[in-house]
């Protein structure tokens, strides 16, 4: 029972948590591009925080579920508990069931405007796993689907749908993912031709450090011009477009080949996820 547990722990990845840190950084950057009361704002980013390790633990057991015959035959993933026969694919369904019951306990504690995004949001999780069987761009659709909490967290605070100056951080979100994920889907480009998947690396080869740049570099224009329109201080965006400007330098100074990069790819944005978010607040409570 014991290892049963950890390979539960496992395929929800909370042993890992990167993934659901990128995943929370968008909602704690929407609820901010809201500016409310400092306790709302806890509040809310503790509803979201805790939310999107739930999401990301559904997601990635369905995400296992669908991939159970690729993971196999790929390094990075042949160990995962479903590919590896630790888990069934009824464990996994189990696995996705509960955490759906406590996602649908956080929906309750959100305004009914962010319910509705959130609920517009599950075709977009459920879509996202089969994408990379048939384009090469399934990084675009992570990118719709990861960063959505940008409204979600909007709308938590203001019981809106978000506004155009929201979208426009939105879209610079879905750059950033596609250019964090790009780096992230070059440690599989030898497995991913073997079996077939696609992703921007297997089309783009060698200039996929390139498109990752451009990504995190258009990322950064979106961001700060959000920021301008929704009136933070200059040395924040000016801090925030920083930021962007060094994980394209990085991106673009990464080759398909330089292995120990692709976690710190990853990694890198996880702590410039944080850094926005934080230079955000530092604008909202201590620059007004």
């Amino acid at each position: 029972m014991t290892q049963k547990i950890k390979n539960f722990i496992i395929l929800g990845r909370f042993h890992s948590p990167t993934g659901a840190l990128l995943l929370a950084w968008p909602c704690l950057w929407g609820i901010s591009m809201a500016k409310p009361e400092f306790l709302i704002l806890l509040k809310y980013t503790t509803i979201l925080f805790f939310g999107s390790f739930i999401l990301r633990a559904a997601g990635c057991a369905w995400n296992d579920i669908l991939d159970r015959k690729i993971d196999k035959q790929t390094i990075r993933t042949k160990n995962r508990p479903i590919a590896s026969g630790k888990l069934s694919v009824l464990d996994g369904i189990f696995f996705i069931l509960l955490t759906s019951i406590l996602g649908l306990y956080i929906l309750y504690n959100l305004p009914v405007t962010a319910i509705v995004i959130s609920i517009v949001s599950i075709p977009l999780i459920i879509i996202y796993p089969l994408t990379k069987r048939i384009t090469f761009f399934p990084q675009i659709w992570l990118g719709i689907t990861f960063n959505i909490g940008i409204l979600i967290g909007y709308s938590c605070i203001t019981n809106s749908y978000p506004n155009f100056i929201v979208f426009i951080m939105y879209f610079g979100a879905i750059f950033w993912t596609i250019g964090y994920d790009t780096i992230y889907a070059m440690q599989d480009y030898n497995d991913d031709k073997l079996t077939g998947v696609k992703s921007t690396v297997t089309k783009m080869k060698d200039k996929s450090g390139l498109f990752a740049s451009c990504a995190y570099f258009l990322s950064s224009v979106l961001f700060a011009i959000a920021l301008i329109f929704n009136d933070f201080n200059l040395i924040i965006i000016i801090f925030i477009f920083g930021l962007g400007l060094w994980q394209s330098y990085f991106a673009l100074n990464t080759k398909i080949t330089e292995i120990h990069k692709f976690n710190q790819g990853f990694n890198n944005s996880n702590l410039c996820g944080f850094l926005i978010w934080l230079g955000m607040i530092i604008n909202i409570y201590f620059m007004n």
